[in-house]
């Protein structure tokens, strides 16, 4: 039966997932569409028969009150995000919503009272929970292999780090930092692993790359060094053979982001996690993953690598499986999730849910408050 969906903003990540839609062959139709960009959305969708019959606006109340629709995506960002949710959360339409799910404390707190009892009314967008590779590693500790759990390690080194200072994302302001925007993800699959949310962390921040003293406002072709520096628009797409996310200076006065961070958070349990994750990485330096050690064995898997070990202790024996999906759907997880907001849509509860989406949030502002606090900083759930 044909599902009718609106877009509160339709940016790459609404993209994406009608993208994912399709791979899954998804019976949708897009009635309607709330985005200040709705000449060059026309434009994007054109020929895409799921958009014949959009219509467009810059209102969510008017979208809300259309009376037409099965589901609603988010896609705005991330400062508009929770007060967004709270208005689908409210008119009761199944809510897709892009991570983070809030960007501060006190967003946090209004769309935790605006969730109670509607968690499971909302996909949120975590698909590396829901990845073949992380439903596997959940598979293999719920099996008992590796015994009691002892530690986490965990390691995102992002190749495509500049993007967060390129464009729109260097501004903290509209992200929360760089906790909320990425680890947000890590902070999810490892509480979906080991069954458990952390109590507490301490962290620390760290920009030693991606800062200057550049002119603020400058972008990439007004510059004299538009040819030759390594960050420039031109060198990315000309020179590394890269896609260019923006064209502001990566050096300038005005560059937001820490461009490096770790953390270490600790379960009621005693489990410690450490985290780190760097934005200065490149190519083949890409890493993203992390090593659950437990008392009988170990297991530790690489998303780029698509590879999962297992190290057992009481025989000399390494077990190795290897996935195929590729990083361009977030390793197949983005088909995942288009699957749980049809299921949503159709009045069964997601596992990336709401729920999920909070607690996650909730860890990584405390991660936040201890970078800036040089404390350690209880999670506030």
């Amino acid at each position: 039966m044909t599902k009718n969906i609106g877009f509160i903003g339709y940016g790459l990540r609404s993209r994406t997932m009608m993208k994912a839609f399709e791979a899954i062959e998804a019976d949708l139709r897009v009635r309607a569409v709330c985005d200040p960009r709705e000449a060059q959305i026309r434009e994007e969708v054109a020929g895409d028969g799921r958009f014949a019959e959009t219509e467009y606006g810059q209102s969510a109340e008017e979208l809300l009150g259309r009376g037409d629709l099965d589901g609603v995506f988010v896609g705005t960002r991330c400062s508009l995000h929770a007060a967004l949710a709270a208005r689908v959360l409210e008119s009761g339409i199944p809510l897709y919503l892009e991570k983070p799910v809030c960007i501060s404390e006190e967003q946090y707190r209004s769309l935790r009272a605006a969730a109670q009892g509607r968690t499971g009314r909302a996909v949120v967008s975590f698909p590396l929970r829901v990845s073949p590779l992380v439903r596997e590693m959940k598979r293999i500790v719920e099996s008992g292999l590796l015994g009691r759990l002892t530690m986490v390690q965990a390691v995102n080194n992002v190749p495509y780090g500049s993007v967060y200072y390129h464009s729109w994302y260097r501004d903290p302001v509209e992200t929360g930092g760089l906790f909320l925007q990425k680890a947000t993800h890590d902070v999810d699959y490892i509480s979906y692993l080991t069954g458990e949310t952390p109590k507490d962390a301490f962290a620390r921040t760290a920009k030693l790359y991606y800062k200057g003293n550049h002119p603020a406002g400058l972008h990439c072709p007004d510059c004299a060094e538009y040819f030759t520096c390594r960050e420039s628009s031109y060198v990315v797409k000309h020179i590394l053979k890269e896609e260019v996310t923006g064209d502001a200076c990566c050096f300038a006065v005005d560059t937001g982001n820490e461009d490096g961070a770790s953390a270490i958070f600790t379960c009621e349990s005693g489990l410690i996690v450490s985290y780190n994750q760097n934005f200065v990485a490149k190519k083949g330096a890409a890493r993203r993953g992390c090593r659950l050690i437990g008392t009988d064995a170990s297991v530790e898997f690489d998303f780029y690598t698509g590879e999962i070990r297992e190290d057992r202790y009481d025989t000399p024996q390494t077990v190795n499986h290897v996935f195929r999906a590729g990083a361009h759907s977030h390793f197949g997880g983005d088909e995942a999730l288009a699957l749980e907001f049809l299921d949503l849509m159709d009045g069964k509860a997601p596992e990336s849910d709401l729920e999920a989406g909070l607690r996650s949030a909730a860890v990584c502002l405390a991660a936040k408050r201890s970078a800036e606090s040089g404390r350690i900083e209880a999670v506030r759930l």
